[in-house]
């Protein structure tokens, strides 16, 4: 039998607005998982997004084998069991990234960042949020095309983390469908990827050694990191979080960013009306002054 406590706490009917498509016989387990999933990752779903986020419970439920929720929630509950907990951050992350994604925050990055960061320090810059390493290896590759291969391999760190674990084996393998590839140009492509397979392609070895990957849950406290940051990407991951935990997340990445860095977020996520010590400066662009 489910332990309820947790849901009958924090049961909401508006829960329940967009369910249509979830059966009564699984709701209560869909309402555990639902602030299991918040609790755990942060991650947020708004009333819209519940039926989406059934059915990927659900794919999961099937790949597991097990009968329905219920019995998800079970195990959950009575299991030490680190790979169940590991699957559902795996399953409700978007991970959809590919390279050179929003080429207008990229080339803002190209012209305006790096000029600023001092020559006379290694640069650390923190892909968050870095799914399987895209946008990590695209920052490397532009490191290199600006400062040149060695220069980029001495004066640049780049880690990326992320709470999947696949992600960041599949993003230490550097290797990616072609489909991640539709915004990369064909020169960049030969000459920073190499056939893998039919329609793969890997990231070139002499690449790899500028980026780190580990496993990070933004919401986790404190960040495990010794030296601060001269610009962090947070991009596209803000508007999974409620508000109260996008202010607390922002919040600490100013925390760990060197006075002069930069945050980088999407286009499409704006502090400008938040209260934070960021100061904007253009779209998802805002620097620690």
């Amino acid at each position: 039998m489910i332990n309820t406590n947790v849901v009958e706490q924090n049961l909401s009917p508006s829960l329940f607005n967009q369910q249509g498509d979830i059966p009564q016989s699984e709701q209560d387990a869909f309402v555990y998982l639902y602030h299991w999933i918040g609790n755990y990752t942060g991650l947020h779903f708004p009333p819209n997004k519940h039926v989406n986020l059934y059915r990927r419970l659900i794919c999961l439920n099937q790949r597991l084998n097990f009968r329905d929720l219920n019995e998800m929630v079970l195990h959950l509950q009575n299991h030490d069991d680190p790979s169940l907990p590991a699957e559902l951050a795996r399953v409700i992350s978007t991970n959809h990234s590919f390279f050179f994604r929003e080429t207008a925050i990229l080339g803002y990055f190209r012209k305006k960042i790096i000029p600023t960061l001092p020559v006379s320090s290694p640069w650390r810059i923190w892909s968050a949020a870095a799914a399987s390493g895209e946008e990590a290896y695209t920052l490397a590759i532009m490191m290199v095309e600006e400062l040149g291969l060695t220069q980029a391999l001495n004066q640049v760190a780049i880690l990326g983390t992320d709470i999947s674990y696949p992600m960041i084996t599949q993003a230490e393998d550097g290797v990616y469908h072609k489909q991640k590839l539709e915004s990369t140009s064909p020169s960049t492509l030969m000459h920073y990827f190499k056939p893998a397979g039919t329609d793969q392609y890997s990231i070139v070895p002499w690449i790899k050694p500028i980026c780190t990957f580990r496993r990070l849950n933004l919401k986790s406290s404190p960040w495990p990191f010794q030296n601060q940051f001269h610009v962090i990407f947070c991009r596209n991951v803000l508007y999974y979080f409620d508000h109260t935990l996008q202010m607390e997340i922002v919040e600490r990445m100013y925390d760990h960013t060197l006075p002069g860095g930069w945050l980088i977020t999407s286009v499409t996520e704006n502090l400008k009306k938040a209260p934070t010590r960021w100061q904007n400066v253009t779209t998802g662009v805002y620097r620690k002054i």
